[in-house]
């Protein structure tokens, strides 16, 4: 039963990748980040009898799986509309829309170069120099609400949004520049994250170029599905070395492939995040304020700061699961998948959400296909950096940037509307 559970969860979730890869529904980051972080790894589990929990414990997972792609998937058939499916159509330009659009993209490049290097001097001066920064550098500039720190991450995904712009456009330096701040940041900051709208735009504008799914299709997309899993190691590695100094000290070419290989070998970070969820089957959910849907409350309410929610916004619920996980660590936090993270807020029942990601899913392919033709590949990109987030579990985290992005973007959208028109009104 464990044996034929493990493989029926995997096809449950492979079926959903083929069905939003179909309709080129940006949801397809979600689902193949699932796929990776817990349909194949779960299944790879069972199948070497590699797994540290109950049998029970196993069973459940997959069930739990099982249900919510059912429900997931049953919702999208009978909510589908051809019109929301997105086709390269749908962003066929005229030649002034072009022209806006590079306005457009060059406004997001220029930003994007300006918030950068304010981050890497903020990061400099408080390592003491470029070389001396580190994650904990990071870290320790983490301010309050509305803090440089807290307001850079939208600001930079929104930003580089730049990149799938310059795709479109055909426009090589920007997109190259872009790429080029893009990694310097993430060199400097070891935020690993922000290496996403390099992988998203790639491989959503290949997505949307190739209009039937093919097995060649599907192989060149798991094999940049390879390449960044073991990107993400990568900088994983880079990140625990400490500071860019002792990381060249450490390290050489062979040394660093090692390194990556053992922590792939030893199913830690995200291709392990699984393990919290069946952490957290395994005890019965019973730790403190879990089951009480934390993490959708407060995505009900994200805009309203935790302080002064007047006590109706929890707490981080990531810090909650962390508390579990480990309890003598103050602060600490985890991400157990997309899964994980509704097993935790209402138990097995949770598979019920199904039907509320479905409709989430369908909401923001209403949002890019209904929003100006400008913005459609831009606020693409966004969805699909965070829906990869959200697989991962930090499910409020990526809503709340989504959110912000969202606005950042409408705002620099209608101030260039403002300035364009201004400017087109001066010269008639």
């Amino acid at each position: 039963m464990v044996l034929l559970l493990g493989i029926l969860q995997f096809i449950m979730i492979s079926i959903i990748c083929i069905y939003e890869l179909k309709r080129k529904s940006v949801s397809v980051f979600l689902w193949a980040v699932l796929l990776v972080m817990f349909g194949i790894m779960h299944m790879f589990s069972i199948l070497l009898n590699t797994y540290e929990y109950s049998v029970d414990t196993m069973n459940e997972a997959s069930l739990f799986v099982i249900l919510f792609c059912a429900l997931y998937l049953i919702t999208r058939y009978l909510t589908q509309r051809k019109n929301d499916i997105m086709t390269e159509e749908k962003i066929e330009l005229e030649d002034n829309e072009k022209e806006k659009m590079k306005k457009f993209m060059n406004i997001l490049f220029y930003l994007l170069i300006l918030i950068v290097f304010i981050r890497i001097f903020i990061l400099s001066r408080q390592a003491g120099g470029l070389i001396n920064t580190s994650w904990t550098t990071m870290r320790e500039t983490v301010g309050g609400y509305f803090s440089f720190s807290q307001i850079f991450g939208p600001i930079f995904f929104t930003c580089s949004t730049c990149l799938i712009l310059a795709i479109k456009l055909k426009d090589r330096k920007i997109l190259i520049l872009s790429s080029a701040i893009i990694l310097l940041e993430v060199i400097i900051s070891r935020n690993r994250i922000e290496i996403l709208p390099i992988i998203c735009a790639i491989i959503y504008a290949y997505i949307l170029k190739n209009k039937k799914i093919t097995v060649k299709q599907i192989m060149l997309l798991g094999c940049i599905g390879l390449m960044s899993i073991y990107l993400i190691y990568a900088l994983r590695v880079f990140r625990h070395s400490g500071s860019i100094q002792n990381f060249f000290a450490t390290y050489d070419l062979k040394s660093f492939n090692q390194k990556v290989g053992e922590y792939l070998e030893d199913d830690s970070g995200e291709l392990g995040l699984r393990k919290n969820m069946y952490f957290f089957i395994e005890n019965n959910n019973n730790f403190e304020d879990f089951e009480k849907g934390h993490t959708y409350i407060r995505m009900a309410l994200v805009l309203v700061p935790t302080s002064w929610s007047f006590g109706l916004k929890p707490n981080d619920f990531a810090i909650t699961m962390g508390k579990a996980v480990l309890p003598t660590v103050e602060g600490f936090s985890i991400h157990p998948t997309l899964f994980g993270d509704v097993y935790a807020n209402f138990g097995f029942v949770g598979f019920f959400m199904g039907i509320f990601w479905a409709f989430f899913v369908l909401i923001l392919d209403k949002l890019i296909i209904k929003s100006n033709k400008l913005l459609r590949l831009p606020i693409s990109l966004i969805c699909g950096i965070i829906y990869i987030i959200q697989a991962r579990g930090s499910v409020y985290n990526a809503f709340s940037w989504l959110v912000y992005c969202i606005i950042i973007l409408t705002l620099i959208h209608y101030t260039y509307r403002i300035i364009y028109n201004t400017i087109s009104k001066g010269e008639n």
